[in-house]
């Protein structure tokens, strides 16, 4: 049984994130210890002045995970810039980017229709298999993408029926159709 992700695994290195709450809660004890200790002697007043950057500082950090996560949300969701053609498979939404001859693929589209936890998202693993160009950021964008071969051949190592599926339907639904409509209007042009 595969332990679901935590909300910290989302960045780079997560132990990065872990010391930085723990020490905002350091933080916060320490402020509140001055703050306490000054009330109770009686210069509350004072106290305010000289522990409101302290309180300041200590809201930074809240501040800055909220508006970096409220942005990650904004620009891998579907209000980014390039969200390229929509495609169903099985109900799930796939963005497909089609520049010239090159097709690429949406991997988090791809892992949400597939299924997949975890490990199994790991764009490192998920790169040995598909290879180096395989899984790359769509040009133009900031979004991870498989290129048409590396789609293909990330997915021939996969065992599982909806990966099958998946990629028959890609075949049929999605690449045949664009390489005949590309096909038809370069002798139509020509």
């Amino acid at each position: 049984m595969t332990r679901a992700p935590s909300w910290l695994e989302q960045d780079p290195d997560e132990r990065i994130v872990r010391w930085g709450w723990m020490i905002w809660l350091a933080w916060g004890v320490i402020g509140g210890g001055l703050f306490l200790t000054d009330v109770k002697a009686g210069t509350g007043t004072l106290s305010l002045v000289l522990v409101a950057p302290f309180w300041v500082m200590w809201l930074l950090w809240p501040t800055y995970r909220f508006i970096r996560a409220w942005w990650r949300w904004q620009y891998e969701g579907g209000w980014s810039e390039p969200n390229g053609a929509y495609y169903e498979f099985d109900g799930y939404p796939i963005r497909i980017l089609m520049q010239g001859d090159s097709i690429w693929i949406a991997a988090n589209d791809v892992f949400n229709a597939l299924g997949l936890q975890g490990r199994q998202r790991n764009v490192a693993r998920v790169r040995e298999i598909a290879g180096r160009d395989g899984l790359v950021k769509a040009p133009g964008t900031q979004l991870m993408a498989f290129s048409e071969i590396g789609i293909k051949a990330w997915l021939d190592r996969r065992t599982d029926i909806v990966a099958h599926k998946f990629s028959r339907w890609l075949d049929k639904q999605v690449i045949t159709p664009y390489r005949r409509s590309r096909e038809i209007s370069g002798t139509e042009n020509g």
